[in-house]
């Protein structure tokens, strides 16, 4: 059921705020299934439906959908009658949209459009159910019956700058609607909107979807308190877009192996992005102390940043096909939230049966070396306050990828780097607000059919993966693994140790020939919150929140009570719903730790 249904709340008499809600929403209904929108249809409408599912969620959240749909105490009814009686007006005065807008609506359709025509929906359309909408529009008696909508239009006249201004007018009215609200209101609705929007790009798989997604969240401002981080849309923005490409490079690689022409879309999606280096360029390399895989090296004279891919000699040239796919996804354009440094391009040394991405570094870079995280666990005493930021941001950029249809594969501590800046102590040499995730080897798409590639057996390594991911074959990897790897991470983090120091009770990764018996005793020690077991005393070090979000993460499962807030309804098709997932209750809690 939609949570934001309004069925069983019963008929009575509707406040005046409440009828004036719904009046908005049926002009969002009128607008939003008016036929023959344009060329431009799919941006436009999900410029539409953003407002839409911010408004419906302020009026959830001001008291306007629950049980007698009375307006919260709280709010100033004043105000909140004249922004609703304005914005009502604004989506339903159809003359007022043509004088002042040049947005012609008329109840007749043109010529060349079918009467049995059905109106386009948009990648944003069903976030709120029909349910919901018909409910809404039934309490304050503007519908008849269940079955009964609005009159359908048609858009005689549509101009996209001016329908852009027309919904920045609608934009600023639901605005002034949500600063109505308390900060922490404020702060719970963004959440709850990055959440349903991360949902929608992760179940999206239309290349022109996520496109419109993309354009209305790169010319709309967020929603947010004083206290909010005011990116996150040019974040969403341009995961949307990452997006596009894997399942450009997807619709590429299935059609070459049909022997089809390349499929028709955008022209930035379907260039190659990344590019063939050539190799005899590349000198100098200099590993970092401790990881043999990656470092500095001059490419062309210039001070870059290396990751060496080995290949396996008996499946070369089909691994190579994957490791060119990942060195698109890495050198597209990315928001700094993302915390991955931008990929130059790949170097292949075939005959040596290997291949080195090559990074541009994020300032220049002289003297002194990025730090791996697990380096800095005993050379610096970082305040609880430091930690939680470093763990929200690494479980912020897990997120990204994710959403974008990407899985990491091989993340600890090794793989998560910290940039110095130009200080003289180690303690403000390296922010750790400002980390950057690496080790992308054996990356891929989330939804590749190939056999997942496993990194090298090392004890070392295996302590960090999940029971599942280990051995010969492993089963396929999927996003439960990764977020798995999180949480050991953000248990070192807690903890200001290894995880090798930590799990020391159970295995001794450093002896000869450690078997996986031994490493499989991994995974029950830390899900332990015994006085022996590996969380006996985050709790103490982290407190409540930061080891409940931890011990999800290693479990695998959502508690059945989890401390999240409610979110607005998103609906596959109308009447399933979206659950939240654990990265995103993730970010959310951990958002919430304020030390």
């Amino acid at each position: 059921m939609d949570p934001l249904s309004l069925a069983g709340l019963g008929l009575g008499a509707a406040s005046l705020a409440f009828e004036l809600f719904a009046g908005c929403i049926k002009g969002f209904v009128l607008l939003s299934t008016a036929h023959d929108m344009g060329k431009d249809s799919s941006t436009l409408l999900c410029m539409l439906n953003l407002q839409e599912i911010q408004l419906t969620d302020w009026a959830r959240r001001a008291g306007l959908l629950s049980e007698g749909h009375a307006l919260d105490r709280r709010l100033n009814e004043t105000v909140v009658h004249a922004v609703l009686l304005e914005l009502k007006n604004l989506l339903s005065d159809t003359d007022k949209l043509k004088t002042r807008y040049k947005l012609s609506l008329s109840d007749r359709p043109p010529k060349h459009v079918s009467v049995t025509s059905q109106p386009e929906h948009g990648i944003l359309g069903s976030v709120i159910s029909w349910e919901t909408r018909n409910d809404i529009l039934l309490t304050a008696r503007l519908v008849q019956s269940r079955n009964h909508f609005p009159q359908r239009l048609w858009w005689a006249a549509v101009d996209k700058s001016k329908f852009e201004e027309y919904v920045s007018q609608i934009r600023f009215f639901v605005q002034e609607l949500w600063r109505l609200l308390d900060p922490l209101r404020q702060d719970e609705m963004a959440a709850g909107l990055q959440m349903v929007l991360s949902h929608v790009i992760g179940m999206s798989s239309k290349i022109g979807d996520l496109k419109s997604l993309q354009d209305t969240l790169s010319q709309t401002s967020s929603p947010h308190s004083e206290s909010t981080d005011k990116s996150y849309y040019p974040a969403l923005a341009n995961v949307a877009e990452i997006k596009a490409v894997t399942l450009s490079m997807n619709a590429a690689l299935d059609r070459q192996s049909l022997d089809l022409p390349l499929p028709d879309v955008d022209g930035k999606l379907a260039k190659a992005l990344m590019v063939h280096l050539p190799g005899h360029l590349l000198s100098d390399f200099v590993a970092l102390k401790s990881n043999p895989e990656m470092g500095f090296a001059r490419y062309d004279g210039n001070l870059v940043f290396i990751e060496w891919k080995t290949l396996p000699v008996d499946r070369r040239h089909k691994v190579m096909a994957m490791v060119e796919d990942l060195a698109r996804l890495l050198s597209a354009p990315k928001h700094p939230s993302f915390r991955s440094l931008r990929c130059r391009g790949l170097a292949r040394y075939l005959e040596e049966s290997k291949a080195a991405f090559i990074f541009e570094l994020p300032e220049p870079q002289e003297t002194q070396p990025p730090r791996p995280l697990r380096t800095l666990f005993g050379s610096i005493s970082p305040s609880v306050t430091e930690r939680l930021q470093l763990a929200l941001r690494i479980t912020e950029s897990l997120r990204y990828f994710h959403t974008a249809g990407w899985l990491h594969k091989d993340l600890r501590s090794q793989n998560i780097l910290l940039f110095p800046l130009a200080e003289t102590t180690i303690s403000t040499m390296f922010p750790l607000t400002r980390p950057t995730l690496a080790g992308f080897a054996y990356s891929r798409v989330e939804s590749s059919p190939e056999v997942s590639e496993r990194p090298s057996a090392d004890p070392q390594r295996d302590i960090y993966r999940h029971p599942d991911a280990m051995g010969d074959p492993a089963m396929s990897f999927s996003a439960t693994k990764d977020i798995y790897a999180l949480g050991t991470v953000l248990l070192e983090i807690g903890e200001w140790r290894s995880l090798k120091s930590l799990v020391s009770k159970v295995v001794d990764v450093e002896k000869v020939n450690v078997g996986l018996t031994e490493v499989s005793r991994v995974r029950p020690f830390l899900l332990d919150s015994g006085p022996k077991g590996g969380l006996a005393t985050l709790n103490f070090r982290m407190g409540d929140i930061y080891t409940s979000v931890t011990k999800m993460m290693l479990s695998g499962q959502i508690p059945k009570q989890p401390a999240v807030t409610e979110q607005p309804a998103v609906t596959k098709e109308p009447g399933e719903i979206f659950l939240p997932n654990i990265l995103d209750i993730a970010v959310q809690e951990l958002s919430r730790c304020l030390i």
